[in-house]
C-alpha cells in the first residue's frame, strides 16, 4: 500500500507540474475557496492508480468524495490532490499532494509530495517517517526558539480567532509563519524545520497523511485544546512534543 501511495503521489505531482504556471480554469466553491482543472485531474489520477492496486478502496477526497464515511476495517483513502490551491493558482511555489490510507480507525500509510522540489515525505505505521529515504526526527527546540506555522481560515469568525491566536503566540516564540498547505505544515514539524503548526478549520484529507508522518517522526498531535484528535475534527495542533502543552496554554489565553 505504501508503494501504491507513492506511485499515485508522483502521478498527481507530474500533472500539477505540467499545469503549473499556466492560466487556470478557476471554479469558486465558496468564500476564499477555489479549485482548478489541475485539482480534478490530479485527483482522478490518484484514484485511478489506487483502484488498480486496492480494489476495495473507499475514498474521502477534497473534490469528488467529501461525504463522511466510517473508518472501519475496510481501507479508506483520504486524498487532497492539491493542498495549497490558492498558492498554486497564483504561481506561489508551495503546494503538495496528500494521500493517506486509514484502516481500523488509524492512519496506516501517509504520503505528502511537494512536486516542484521532488520532496517526498512518507510513513508507514510503526516503520518511521522519511523524506526521500532520509529518516525524519522532530526538533528539541523550546518555545522561545520555536518557529510556529499556521494557516488562515476562510470564514470571518474563525479568521478573527486566528488573528487573536497569532497575537497570543507571537511574543513567546521565535517567529510565526503562514504556509498555505496544512500537509506541508505537518511535515515541516516532522522534519525538524519548525516546531508547531495549528489551524482551526481543517478537513480529514488535509491532515491524515501528516498526522502519521509527524507521529512516526516523534511528534505530537491533538485538538487545539489539547484533547485527543480524531480525523473529522476541525481544530488541530501539531508540535515537536516539547512545546505541546505550552502551545495548548497559549491557545487558551
Amino acid at each position: 500500500m505504501l508503494d501504491l501511495a507513492l506511485e499515485a503521489a508522483r502521478a498527481a505531482g507530474a500533472i500539477l507540474v505540467k499545469h503549473y504556471g499556466n492560466e487556470h480554469r478557476i471554479h469558486v466553491k465558496g468564500l476564499r475557496d477555489i479549485t482548478t482543472e489541475a485539482d480534478y485531474a490530479a485527483e482522478e489520477a490518484v484514484m485511478c492508480i489506487i483502484r488498480g492496486g486496492c480494489p476495495k478502496a473507499r475514498f474521502v477526497t477534497e473534490e469528488s468524495h467529501q461525504e463522511h464515511i466510517e473508518l472501519n476495517d475496510a481501507p479508506a483513502w483520504l486524498i487532497d490532490p492539491l493542498d495549497g490551491t490558492t498558492n498554486y493558482a497564483r504561481g506561489l511555489p508551495e503546494f503538495s499532494v496528500s494521500i493517506a490510507m486509514v484502516q481500523n480507525a488509524e492512519v496506516q500509510i501517509g504520503v505528502v509530495y511537494e512536486p516542484l522540489t521532488n520532496q517526498m515525505f512518507y510513513a508507514q505505521r510503526g516503520q518511521g517517517a522519511f523524506l526521500n529515504q532520509q529518516r525524519l526526527q522532530v526538533s528539541t527546540r523550546n518555545i522561545q526558539e520555536a518557529l510556529v506555522q499556521h494557516d488562515w481560515p476562510r470564514q470571518p469568525g474563525p479568521r478573527q480567532r486566528m488573528a487573536h491566536l497569532v497575537q497570543a503566540f507571537a511574543p513567546h516564540v521565535d517567529c510565526v509563519r503562514s504556509r498555505g498547505s496544512a500537509a506541508l505544515g505537518f511535515c515541516a514539524v516532522a522534519a525538524g524545520w519548525a516546531e508547531a503548526y495549528f489551524q482551526l478549520t481543517l478537513q480529514p484529507w488535509d491532515v491524515a497523511a501528516g498526522v502519521l508522518i509527524l507521529a512516526e517522526a516523534g511528534g505530537r498531535t491533538s485538538a487545539l485544546d489539547g484533547q485527543p484528535y480524531h480525523l473529522y475534527q476541525p481544530t488541530w495542533l501539531a508540535t515537536n512534543g516539547v512545546i505541546h502543552e505550552q502551545c495548548v496554554e497559549l491557545a487558551r489565553s
